[in-house]
């Protein structure tokens, strides 16, 4: 979209993702860091297969990623700073297709979440050192592969602060926070904030009273009711930053 010509003549950026971890009609931003960037982590370790009775005489991957697996959840507590606010999960693990039968490789995928690039280069580095290192000591082989996806959402200063005193004025004090800011999520809006001066917002989505149902779950659901409150908002901040009025006070 940027590079066919969508931020030409656009002087500021603004867009909101819904949380449902936040309460109805809540607004939440910051100035700085909003959210994070992400990178994709793909693990395949290499072994040998063979039948289940005769585990002397193959290579076992799937023993090999277990330990890789408990080992990287070391890197954060050892390794990084504590200051460092930086996330790195494994998501999804899978080897074999039968209850006897030794497979030849074991595959593991997670994300990085992170802010500081130095912090990120620090983890790839121990990611590849550990996977690697442990995989050879089970006498197998491992690729690495690290995929750098969207930068950080980092929010430029005046923008975060009109987004901040919009939302104050027209949803009132109590439905504003920074509370729980900034998140691990990522979101492609980075990439226009690298271009254009401008603010990302999250918009509370959980009804008072009603289970949490997260966002990326099968239980899933979007509050319906928040799309003219959030349509409100944006067209408050339009009026604001163009200097004129579409919506009369009510």
């Amino acid at each position: 979209m940027i590079k066919e010509g969508c931020l030409e003549n656009i002087d500021e950026v603004y867009g909101y993702h819904n949380i449902p971890n936040f309460d109805e009609g809540d607004i939440r931003c910051i100035e700085g860091a909003f959210f994070a960037a992400v990178t994709i982590v793909k693990i395949t370790i290499k072994g040998k297969g063979g039948h289940g009775s005769s585990p002397h005489k193959i290579r076992d991957p799937i023993t090999a990623a277990a330990m890789v697996h408990t080992a990287l959840n070391s890197i954060k507590s050892r390794n990084i700073d504590s200051s460092e606010n930086i996330v790195f999960t494994i998501c999804n693990i899978k080897s074999g297709d039968t209850y006897n039968v030794f497979p030849d490789s074991a595959f593991m995928q997670g994300t990085i979440r992170s802010y500081n690039k130095v912090t990120l280069e620090r983890m790839k580095n121990r990611i590849r050192t550990i996977v690697e290192s442990l995989a050879e000591g089970f006498e197998c082989t491992a690729d690495v592969e690290m995929i750098d996806a969207y930068p950080p959402i980092i929010n430029h200063k005046e923008p975060a602060q009109h987004v901040t005193r919009l939302a104050k004025k027209w949803f009132g004090e109590k439905h504003f926070s920074t509370d729980e800011l900034p998140m691990t999520a990522s979101e492609d809006f980075s990439y226009f904030l690298l271009e254009k001066p401008g603010a990302f917002f999250a918009l509370g989505t959980m009804k008072v009273g009603k289970q949490l149902m997260t966002l990326h779950t099968s239980t899933y659901d979007y509050n319906d009711d928040l799309i003219p409150s959030c349509a409100y908002f944006f067209t408050r901040i339009v009026e604001d930053r163009l200097g004129f009025q579409v919506v009369p006070e009510f």
